[in-house]
């Protein structure tokens, strides 16, 4: 067996493994079931992919996202390891070459979503795989106390009986005791080992703002603080307008969200991580895989509805071990918005059935066949079609696409994939067979190289058509004609998301959808929301940190000492008599003259710093100083 660290030096360049990881591997490689708590940015991936490329045989990776899945291959193709991944997204012959490949040692890490797993196809090769190691992502999905949870997960038990003593491997980022133990209990881990790398973030201080003026806040914030930023908003509209202010103030930003394609996403993603843009405004779509150690705050301008989406999309903030902040903001509308949000997430059974009618009656849907293709689907249009609610339409379909009635794909996409079906011994035999197809063949052959030959290549179809000297329409014909004679397997470009009915239309009913299940998914929703709302009291009851530690069963009770109730427990509350001090101050430094904000609260004594920010902005806002630009202020 070869050596992890070896292993760990040749194909990610690095000498030694982060805090946990190497008693992690180490744990895998001795054969134990193994469940880890990493949280954000604490490498849980290379857990696995070590100890899959020290052991002979394929790591069965279970993930339920897509985009997770796409980019973490993607990553590993960049690593020259041999990698793939089965889900919804892919056609039956793709996925039947890839499975086939499997079989044939070809790959050694194979990603498969977790509804892919009880499928007759996969089920009837999965004897003739030399599966070694069996890795579970985002394992939290497994429990019905999880924030995420999905049906699924709970038939990859049963893999146990059909891989004996393969070792199973469990990771997640963020898991109250009660969904731990429901992991290892629905995966059936024996003697297991845990590990648990601490919640406490000793670099990143958490703070909670009540204003009713958030865009304002964070400008000061932004104005006060060095370095690149993530700020997360609900709704892509909200995430625009920031991103728009932002660059009106004269601070680099650019907004991140779904509606974008997928060439802008990549621009803007690439130019914030080079730091040619300081600030990204975005939905929580951002941040999977992305690892930027260097970013020094993350600003939360409307809340998740879950403490642990905020601890994770916090936690991106200050992954190089540097003093980071993380704020967010409390004010009565967004608490308002925010429990609609979660009442809007979760459709009444009655929505739930009009809305499964509605999608069925528009896509043409019969009770004798599901459509054999993925759909494209726009939400938008059909709401206003049938006069329903468009989010409560889209939350019903992800709602059948949790049950497996129907696979929803949400991530748009600019490129294509291609795989080559025959052998390349007889790349020379299908050539004279079809001449017509010759000159796109080698051009194949030539742009995605022989990878394409194992594996489906992702490429961009737009660029091809002015390279052949044909129309773009040309191309689509001729993709078509070389996947009917069975030549390639081809998937085009996601322009927007897409559903695939994985079955005939039925008639609909609470024991299809696993009602008992989706009502008590609803009250832990709203059980979670009151731990948001706790988190949100300002001033709040104690240390920020040690309440998202509480809640995942970790708290020793310290406090953190740098949260902003730690500093107001430090210097006092902020009274009339602290004010008038630090009142004082500012008028004592400023004098008669033009000067910096920033450079006025550093040579403060009085409060925090929180409080003197504080008492600025009163000053500012009640006309006794004027701002004169973004940076400084004189007396009225």
């Amino acid at each position: 067996m070869r050596d992890p660290k070896g292993i760990l030096r040749e194909y990610w360049g690095h000498d030694a493994f982060r805090p946990l990881q190497e008693d992690i591997v180490r744990s895998i490689l001795d054969g134990h079931d193994t469940l880890a708590l990493l949280p954000t940015g604490g490498g849980k991936s290379v857990c696995f992919q070590v100890p899959g490329l020290a052991l002979p045989g394929l790591t069965l990776v279970i993930s339920p996202l897509i985009a997770l899945m796409r980019d973490q291959v993607e990553n590993l193709h960049s690593r020259n390891i041999s990698a793939t991944y089965i889900n919804s997204s892919l056609s039956w012959k793709e996925i039947e070459v890839k499975l086939q490949m499997a079989m044939d040692g070809r790959y050694k890490f194979l990603y498969i979503a977790p509804e892919r797993i009880a499928t007759e196809m996969f089920q009837a090769r999965l004897p003739r795989m030399n599966v070694q190691l069996v890795a579970v992502d985002e394992a939290h999905c497994i429990s019905q106390w999880g924030y995420d949870f999905r049906p699924a997960y709970l038939k990859i038990g049963e893999l146990r009986h059909q891989l004996p003593g393969v070792p199973f491997a469990a990771f997640t980022a963020t898991a109250p005791p009660k969904v731990s133990q429901d992991i290892v209990d629905k995966l059936g881990l024996k003697n297991v080992r845990s590990f648990s790398k601490s919640f406490r973030r000793e670099n990143l201080s958490y703070r909670v703002i009540e204003t009713e003026n958030v865009a304002e806040r964070i400008l000061q914030i932004i104005r006060n603080n060095e370095g690149a930023g993530i700020i997360y908003a609900r709704t892509r509209k909200r995430v625009q307008s920031l991103a728009d202010l932002l660059k009106r103030e004269g601070i680099a930003s650019a907004a991140y969200h779904g509606g974008m394609n997928n060439e802008d996403r990549n621009r803007v993603q690439a130019a914030w991580i080079k730091n040619d843009l300081r600030v990204i405004t975005a939905t929580n779509a951002f941040g999977m895989g992305i690892d930027k150690p260097d970013v020094r705050f993350v600003l939360h301008f409307n809340m998740p509805a879950d403490l642990e989406s905020y601890y994770q999309e916090a936690g991106r903030a200050g992954r190089d071990g540097k003093e980071s902040v993380a704020t967010c903001f409390r004010n009565i509308q967004d608490l308002t918005e925010l429990q609609q949000w979660v009442q809007d997430k979760y459709p009444t059974w009655e929505q739930l059935n009009a809305h499964y009618e509605i999608v069925c009656n528009y896509f043409g849907v019969s009770t004798e066949a599901a459509p054999p293709h993925s759909l494209p689907l726009d939400t938008a249009a059909i709401a206003k079609q049938f006069n329903v609610h468009p989010l409560r339409l889209h939350n019903s379909i992800r709602v059948f696409d949790q049950t497996g009635i129907l696979s929803l794909n949400e991530r748009t996409e600019d490129f294509g994939s291609l795989m080559l079906c025959v052998p390349p011994e007889s790349i020379l035999e299908y050539k004279k067979r079809y001449p017509d197809k010759a000159f796109l063949i080698d051009h194949i052959l030539r742009t995605l190289g022989g990878e394409a030959y194992s594996d489906s290549v992702r490429f961009l179809p737009s660029q091809w058509p002015s390279r052949l000297g044909i129309t773009a329409a040309e191309l689509t014909k001729h993709f078509e004609q070389l996947v009917a004679r069975g030549i390639i397997t081809y998937e085009p470009p996601n322009s927007q998301p897409t559903i695939r009915f994985l079955q005939a239309r039925v008639k609909l009913n609470k024991q299809v959808l696993g009602w008992d299940k989706y009502e008590m998914l609803v009250a832990q929703a709203k059980e979670r929301l009151k731990y948001v709302e706790r988190y949100l009291e300002v001033p709040g009851e104690r240390c920020r940190s040690g309440l998202l530690e509480e809640y995942f069963g970790e708290s020793d009770g310290k406090d953190c000492g740098k949260c902003d109730w730690c500093m107001a427990k430090a210097v006092g509350p902020l009274d009339a008599a602290r004010v008038a001090a630090i009142t004082g101050e500012i008028y004592l430094e400023l004098g008669q003259e033009t000067k910096n904000i920033r450079e006025i609260l550093e040579k403060l004594s009085q409060g925090d710093r929180t409080q003197r920010l504080e008492v600025m902005r009163a000053l500012i806002d009640s006309g006794k100083l004027v701002r004169v630009n973004a940076l400084q202020v004189r007396r009225a």
